[in-house]
């Protein structure tokens, strides 16, 4: 069989295309390969493996991913080559215009340099990528400067992005702080008044109480209707003696400072037996816990007592406390009617204010809160949270 003749012309022809298919191969490798490590590697270390990506799909040796300030000051967050010549690079990393620019220094270090922006998403640049190379080449064609601005505009995009989650960090950071100096000051401002009115209003009232007792044990017979009221004062008197005091508990219980969180726990637990409640605890630990963490935990189990007597029509309640090396768990759990929570706590608005609150009390000390509930079938809170080497004490 005859061989076709040859063709200069045609093997010219298929050599070009082939070139020109390696050419969108690459490009091709370089935005997927770029993209596929945006999600897969460390912050740092895919800045690092895109400016690599990018100077040897450019065949440069040097290059620079700079962030610019508000003053127009720059940092870098990634480089690739040696210090001397991106010392000159970077002394080249003015703002950019907005679109790339192939730049020729003749007699430098780096003759050639490619500077492509980086576009938020308002269109405002806020960086550069920077390549740069120690030996002349051929200017590149349009569409590898094209390949090259994708590059930067996927990692603008997660620049970008970054930003914005280390603002929202630093916002949630700040916010964390004022909650808890929010806690901090109501715990100061509830015990200030706890003590005042223990030492004020409650001395007068006990000592209203004992005067009037000793008033009716000196009275000559009276009247019954007299008798009458005067029982009646008796009794009020003493309402208000047993109201203050248990007040003042709620807002510093004294057993939690004296005995700490179970037997201050147990005692709140005294008002769900007082309303006709059965209440056991399934597990309890008697060891003494540093103060912010009795404090948050009593005040979670304070709300939880408080929610299973307003809403539960609860007849029973079972309340955990155990306590390990490295960690303690609190448990307040009804048989009541329960609630449909089909959302996060924290996502539920005024809905679940109280559960927010007890939720944030556990985050600021590291741990968390979880709540279990479903109409008809009880409520459980569960609250977790570390303690610090050696946080517990006798």
């Amino acid at each position: 069989m005859q061989s076709p003749p040859h063709d200069p012309g045609s093997a010219l022809a298929i050599r070009t295309q082939y070139r020109q298919s390696q050419s969108r191969a690459a490009r091709l490798r370089l935005l997927l390969g770029t993209g596929h490590e945006l999600t897969q590697l460390p912050l740092s270390q895919m800045r690092q493996r895109a400016v690599q990506r990018a100077c040897a799909f450019m065949a440069m040796d040097h290059g620079l991913l700079l962030e610019w300030a508000a003053d127009t000051t720059f940092r870098t967050i990634a480089s690739h080559g040696s210090h001397e010549r991106l010392d000159l690079l970077a002394s080249l990393a003015q703002p950019p215009s907005s679109e790339p620019q192939w730049l020729e220094y003749p007699g430098s270090a780096l003759p050639q340099v490619l500077r492509v922006p980086l576009r938020g998403s308002d269109g405002v640049v806020f960086g550069a990528l920077l390549l740069g190379n120690g030996v002349a080449l051929g200017t590149p064609d349009n569409e590898d400067i094209e390949s090259l601005q994708l590059l930067a505009t996927l990692l603008a995009a997660h620049l970008e992005n970054s930003r914005l989650l280390e603002a929202l960090q630093a916002r949630e950071r700040t916010m964390s702080e004022l909650v808890h100096r929010l806690f901090s000051a109501q715990e100061d401002e509830r015990k200030r008044v706890a003590y005042d009115l223990h030492d004020g209003l409650a001395q007068n009232l006990a000592g209203l109480h004992q005067r009037l007792q000793g008033f009716a044990g000196r009275c000559p017979p009276l009247p019954s209707d007299l008798a009458n009221d005067l029982q009646a004062i008796l009794d009020l008197a003493r309402g208000c003696v047993g109201e203050g005091r248990q007040l003042i508990g709620g807002l510093r219980p004294h057993a939690l400072d004296d005995f700490g969180l179970y037997k201050a726990v147990d005692k709140e637990a005294d008002r769900l037996r007082d309303a006709g409640l059965s209440v056991d605890w399934a597990e309890h630990s008697a060891a003494r816990l540093p103060g912010n963490t009795e404090i948050a935990l009593f005040r979670i189990a304070q709300e939880g007592i408080n929610n299973i007597l307003k809403h539960a029509q609860a007849s029973h309640v079972s309340l955990g406390l155990m306590v390990s090396d490295d960690r303690v768990s609190l448990r307040v759990e009804d048989n009541g009617r329960g609630f449909a929570l089909e959302q996060p706590i924290e996502t539920n608005g005024t809905c679940h204010l109280g559960l927010a609150a007890m939720q944030e009390r556990a985050s600021l000390l590291g741990g968390h809160l979880s709540c279990f509930s479903q109409p008809d079938g009880g409520t459980r809170l569960l609250a977790s949270v570390p303690l610090p080497t050696h946080g517990t004490h006798s």
